[in-house]
Formats: C-alpha cells, structure tokens, sequence
C-alpha cells in the first residue's frame, strides 16, 4: 500500500466527520417579523431620554428577542412589563 492509500485512508474519515458534524446556520427572519416585533418592543418599552437614570434598552431587546422566538405572537414571559423596580 503507498503512502497516499494510507493517508488518504487515515484522513478520508476524519473528512467526513467533520464535513457531517458542521451544524446548518440558522434560517433569516422576515421582514415583516422584524418589523412587528421592533413596533410591539417599543411599544412596550418606549425609548427614554438620552442620560436618564433608568432605561429600558435592555427590557425592550428582551421583549423584541422574545417576540422573533414566538413568531410574532408577542412574549410568553414577562418582557412586556415595566422594567424599573416597583414603587414603594
């Protein structure tokens, strides 16, 4: 057996391995999707002024990232609420 026959051999496995174990990228979201969930986001977490104290940059992602898992549907947790601590 020459030198090829044995690499090949030895490598040819390795190959196919990695060739089948590569996972498939993630389908795109429409744009229709995209929009309906930023709209609901920001309805549910309207944007703050620049330099305020309390934000809900982070609630509104959650809620938006929530929405693109539901497909629409809104959130099933609760990323639709109110950010902020309550009062006391």
């Amino acid at each position: 057996m020459s030198n090829i026959a044995k690499v090949l051999g030895i490598f040819a496995p390795l190959a196919l391995i990695a060739m089948t174990s590569i996972a498939t990228p993630a389908s795109a979201i429409s744009v229709d999707l995209a929009k309906k969930c930023r709209d609901m986001a920001i309805k549910a977490h309207p944007p703050t002024v620049p330099g305020a104290k309390k934000g809900s940059a982070e609630a509104e992602r959650t809620s938006y990232q929530s929405c693109i898992q539901n497909n629409g549907n809104g959130s099933n947790d609760d990323t639709q609420k109110d950010a902020s601590p309550p009062a006391k």
